[in-house]
C-alpha cells in the first residue's frame, strides 16, 4: 500500500479536528466556560458545523461521495436541530457523526489494500 505525503498531512490534520470536536462537545457538556463558546450550545453548535465542515473537505477522497453525502445530510440535520432547540442530544449526535466520518476515513486507509483515491 503506497501512501503519499498529502495523504498523511490529511489524515493528521482530520485527526486534530477530530479531536477538536470531542473537546467542544465535552466542553459544553462539563460546563467548562471555556473561551469562545462559554456554556453556549449554541456557540459550540457554530463551533461543530465549522469543524464539520472542515472534515467533510478532509475525508471526502478517502470514503466515498454516497457516504460523504450521507454522512454531511445527518450533520446538516443535527445542526439545524441543535441550533434551534439547543438542546445536548443533537449536538452529541452531531459530534458523533464528526467522529464517524474521521473512523470511516481511517479505516479505509487501514484496511484498503491499494491505495487509489476515491473519485468524488
Amino acid at each position: 500500500m503506497k501512501v503519499g505525503r498529502r495523504e498523511i498531512v490529511e489524515d493528521v490534520i482530520a485527526t486534530v479536528v477530530m479531536a477538536g470536536t470531542v473537546l467542544g462537545y465535552a466542553s459544553t457538556h462539563e460546563q467548562w466556560n471555556v473561551w469562545l463558546i462559554g456554556d453556549s450550545r449554541r456557540w459550540t453548535a457554530g463551533l461543530l458545523v465549522v469543524l464539520a465542515i472542515a472534515m467533510f473537505a478532509l475525508v471526502a477522497r478517502h470514503v466515498g461521495s454516497t457516504t460523504v453525502g450521507v454522512l454531511v445530510l445527518a450533520a446538516a440535520v443535527f445542526a439545524v436541530v441543535a441550533f434551534w432547540t439547543a438542546s445536548l442530544t443533537p449536538l452529541s449526535f452531531l459530534a458523533a457523526t464528526i467522529v464517524v466520518a474521521w473512523a470511516f476515513a481511517v479505516m479505509r486507509d487501514v484496511f484498503a489494500g491499494e491505495h487509489r483515491i476515491v473519485p468524488t
